[in-house]
């Protein structure tokens, strides 16, 4: 279900017809405790809401997804989501708060040896 929903997110650029696809599979992925899954397909949520102008329920998906990924130890998920919330918080005007992300972004990525989400950042 998540990647139906990727295909139609990043290749069709439609948002809309992924989003239940993103919704079914955080819920298949959450009954049975799959948070590496979970952490995808509610960030997927989260730029779904983002492009709809929803900026808070943006913030909250995206938020969760760095959550899930830090619970299991994901890093250069954790790296990446970071960067998701500083592209977000620049594009919404909170400066101070995209600069922290970035380089908590920046930092993470190094530790980790995520060298393409260093070049997102």
């Amino acid at each position: 279900m998540l990647w139906i929903g990727c295909w139609h997110q990043v290749v069709r650029d439609d948002s809309a017809t992924g989003r239940p696809y993103f919704e079914t599979s955080y819920a298949l992925a959450q009954s049975v405790g799959d948070r590496k899954t979970m952490s995808y397909s509610v960030r997927h949520l989260g730029f779904t809401e983002k492009e709809a102008g929803r900026f808070d329920p943006a913030r909250a998906r995206l938020t969760e997804s760095v959550s899930l990924r830090r619970e299991i130890g994901f890093l250069p998920g954790v790296a990446a989501g970071l960067v998701a919330l500083g592209y977000l918080s620049a594009e919404t005007g909170d400066r101070e708060a995209a600069i922290g992300y970035l380089d908590e972004a920046r930092t993470t990525a190094e530790q980790c040896g995520a060298n393409g989400v260093l070049g997102w950042v």
